[in-house]
């Protein structure tokens, strides 16, 4: 007599087939946190540092010459620091701005409403370099500096307080793929004038350069 419809040859799943999901979804997590590691340190490797700028000493003093005709020559330093461990920083075509305390530095015609401006030589700091120093120096006339030629070339002690420096040019950081934007840095506060021989003109520490 025929017992019951085929009971006998139903397949049981085999045992422990949880832990192969358990294995694969393991496997999944593990891959899925390698490729975040590895995308991560490739951003830490390629991302490209800020570029650090400071006047050296807070201060642009001047000295004056009579001949051939009345020059006052603003002079300092600029500090310039890569913190990139990979790629080296350009800043190039740089043209310096100086703001007295009653004109804002973000203008859109510096050239006209500047005290003075100048150009600054390129300045190039491989990674993490020893600090490079960029001279800023310039000569200063009467014709394009009217309203502070007169108080700077006639009394050596005459100073001009709160003024800003606007710094306008290319910078460019060398990683796989160059990248080239335009950047413009204030320093500010800054004394400008003052004996260059006299401490007493000097920040006691340098003004850090912001970026705009």
């Amino acid at each position: 007599m025929a017992s019951g419809g085929g009971e006998g040859n139903i397949e049981k799943p085999p045992p422990f087939r949880w832990l192969d999901v358990a294995r694969y979804a393991v496997a999944s997590v593990v891959t899925v946190l390698i490729l975040a590691v590895i995308i991560n340190s490739i951003k830490v490797v390629l991302r490209p540092g800020t570029l650090s700028l400071s006047v050296t000493g807070g201060s642009l003093p001047v000295t004056r010459s009579p001949t051939p005709e009345k020059v006052v020559v603003f002079y300092s330093n600029l500090r310039a620091q890569n913190p990139s461990g990979r790629a080296r920083i350009y800043y190039i075509n740089i043209t310096a701005y100086l703001f007295d305390s009653n004109t804002s530095a973000s203008s859109s015609n510096p050239a006209y409403d500047s005290m003075f401006y100048f150009h600054l030589e390129d300045i190039v700091v491989l990674h993490q370099e020893d600090t490079v120093y960029s001279s800023l120096r310039a000569n200063g006339t009467k014709d394009y500096m009217p309203e502070y030629f007169d108080t700077l070339y006639n009394n050596k002690n005459a100073t001009i307080s709160d003024v800003t420096m606007r710094l306008d040019g290319n910078l460019t950081t060398e990683v796989t793929i160059n990248k080239t934007r335009l950047a413009t840095f204030y320093c500010t506060p800054l004394i400008v004038g003052g004996d260059p021989d006299d401490e007493a003109f000097k920040k006691p520490d340098d003004v850090l350069c912001v970026k705009g």
